[in-house]
């Protein structure tokens, strides 16, 4: 057992060296999906050799001295022709001393596969294939010799996991102290401070949940930047609470599968940088994603179980009201998932069609007839433009042909003459803003009229359209689409009295929290971590291989959907607007390839 698991290893690594000294000499981003292919091919290479015939690998010592020999000299010839581009980038010596071992000991992992592949089939010439089936069985199945997932489950799990992953945020919460807020966050705190009225650009929910915090620290310590830090620490504790809950749910669907999966799923959650920075962010799209997180679990947990209670569908309901409140789009994904669920339920149908239903009435009267008596404004219909802007914006940067008559239309709206300097491919809110700033009333009054406008140009110019959205939105469903993730400090400059007030420092502490972060950046496969692009297409995989195994695939359709409403009104592609997709991964690969228990437990 011991053995098995050490080759595993050993081979992982060799083919993670290898896939990151191709990834550096030939130049591309460690996102690029080229680096996935690479890995998956070198390891399936270690793997056939490694089942090849016993006969073969008794003498393997000799063909890795000679391997050994020829690798050595290869990756010495490499680092001679490309080493001097590949540390041109780098300003840390460090950086550069660990690009060149890295080069070294990839291409030397590369050779020695090589010479061993041609001395298997050059020894299988001599001896025939009488012995070829004798396999020393590396990778064969052996989850019969692998115990669950050992003696820490249920309850114990959960306190462990939050606790440690309290643990790894609260430095971030002393370094960040009272926590990050970017210019959402001074708005949101300029509506309870009572300098602008409320507004449900940013969800009402959350900033009232900020006020509540913010008014305990308020009485008790009387400073407004500790103050701050009272809302902090609620969202750490609860991130960290709903991410004990997904690794007990991981524990409970990887069943015998391999009994490691919940303590990846608990370093994912507890260590990596990004997790850890959001969790002491000011922003929305943190406690959505703990709430997306927790109504997966609770579906789950569901379909798990014989008979359905109240307190199912009471949950249900609650988290559903949440998810819809806390973003706007996650309101019109759930319409469609909502009735999905129902048809999934059918068998206790009345009980889940008044849980669905309880979510969308109480949502339509929050954000109807309850907003409007508080006065509390709704986003204009601009805002939900953001793509259509940004493809007709794109005709006009272009300079295409445009009728008189449809030129006339946009005239009415905007003033063409500053289009080319404000268009920005990857950024929408400049065209917002130059129709706020014109007559976008014109467009919400004859919403018939201008549709017709946007379909036509669409039919004229399909390609600049294409290239418009995807220019937008590509980051979504493409890997290797460059944005920062996770890299903000401190409190935005601002005149609220506000500032960044670290409990701790020093240079270790920032280059410590650098260098995480830039690890993103360089290290491939690790770097995929860091982009939306890959976790949409492993939910694409999850869904398709969900489906073959009759695995509930529901969890996965309502993250797609969510994707869906990003990629059709996203005004740019941000990390955190997907967050909930990355956050809930570790439950959803391990629904989609785990072995499922029977047992309910909740």
């Amino acid at each position: 057992m011991k053995e098995f698991a050490k080759e595993k290893i050993i081979y992982g690594l060799a083919a993670f060296l290898s896939c990151w000294a191709i990834q550096l000499l030939s130049g591309i981003t460690v996102r690029n999906p080229l680096t996935v292919v690479f890995f998956v091919l070198i390891l399936s290479e270690w793997k056939r050799l490694s089942e090849r015939d016993a006969d073969i690998f008794s003498a393997k010592k000799s063909a890795i001295a000679v391997g050994a020999g020829v690798s050595f000299l290869a990756a010495g010839a490499a680092l001679y022709v490309k080493g001097v581009r590949l540390i041109s980038n780098f300003d840390s010596g460090l950086f550069k001393l660990l690009t060149l071992a890295i080069v070294f000991c990839g291409v030397f992992c590369i050779g020695l596969l090589l010479v061993m592949e041609i001395r298997y089939r050059w020894s299988k010439y001599f001896i025939g294939a009488a012995g070829a089936g004798k396999s020393k069985g590396y990778f064969l199945d052996k989850s019969k010799d692998i115990p669950i997932s050992g003696s820490i489950h249920g309850a114990k799990l959960f306190i462990l996991s939050a606790f440690l992953c309290l643990i790894c945020y609260f430095p971030y919460f002393l370094y960040e102290f009272p926590g990050i807020m970017t210019a959402d966050s001074l708005v949101q705190y300029e509506q309870i401070v009572g300098v602008r009225p409320w507004f449900n650009h940013h969800p009402v929910v959350h900033t009232f949940l900020i006020k509540i915090f913010y008014s305990i620290g308020m009485a008790i310590t009387g400073d407004a930047v500790s103050a701050i830090s009272f809302y902090t620490l609620f969202q750490m504790i609860f991130l960290a609470l709903c991410c004990a809950r997904g690794v007990c749910l991981v524990d409970r669907l990887a069943g015998q599968c391999a009994r490691w999966c919940k303590w990846l799923a608990l370093a994912f959650f507890a260590l990596m940088p990004f997790n850890c920075v959001f969790a002491v962010t000011l922003w929305k799209d943190i406690p959505f994603a703990g709430i997306a997180l927790l109504l997966i679990c609770r579906f789950i947990s569901m379909t798990q179980k014989k008979e359905l209670t109240w307190k199912d569908y009471v949950s249900f309901s609650v988290l559903g009201i949440l998810f819809c409140l806390l973003r706007s789009n996650a309101w019109y994904a759930f319409i469609v998932w909502g009735i999905l669920v129902v048809v999934r339920f059918r068998k206790n149908l009345m009980g889940i069609l008044v849980s669905v239903l309880a979510v969308f009435a109480v949502v339509i009267i929050v954000k109807g007839p309850v907003f409007g008596r508080l006065g509390i404004d709704s986003p204009d219909f601009t805002e939900n433009l953001s793509v259509p802007l940004q493809q007709v914006a794109a005709v006009l940067v272009n300079d295409r042909d445009v009728a008189d008559g449809d030129m006339k239309l946009i005239r009415d709206v905007i003033d063409t003459t500053y289009i080319h300097e404000l268009y920005a491919p990857d950024f929408a809110d400049n065209i917002k803003e130059l129709v706020r700033a014109g007559h976008p009333e014109v467009i919400e009054n004859n919403k018939s009229t201008y549709f017709a406008l946007w379909v036509r140009l669409g039919l004229k110019y399909p390609g600049d359209y294409i290239k418009a959205w995807f220019d937008l939105t590509g980051g979504y469903i493409y890997p290797d689409v460059a944005y920062k993730v996770g890299d903000i400090d401190g409190i935005m400059g601002n005149d609220l009295g506000l500032y960044w007030k670290p409990l701790i420092g020093g240079i270790a502490v920032v280059k410590i929290k650098e260098i995480l972060i830039k690890l993103s950046g360089f290290m491939p496969l690790y770097g995929m971590l860091w982009c939306i692009g890959a976790y949409t297409w492993a939910l694409i995989i999850c869904t398709v291989v969900g489906i073959g195994k009759r695995a509930e695939v529901l969890p996965i359709v309502l993250l797609l959907l969510l994707t869906g409403t990003l990629l059709l009104a996203s005004p740019v592609v941000d990390f955190r607007y997907g967050y909930s997709l990355v956050l809930s991964a570790p439950v959803w690969l391990a629904l989609c390839f785990g072995r499922r228990e029977n047992a309910e437990a909740d």
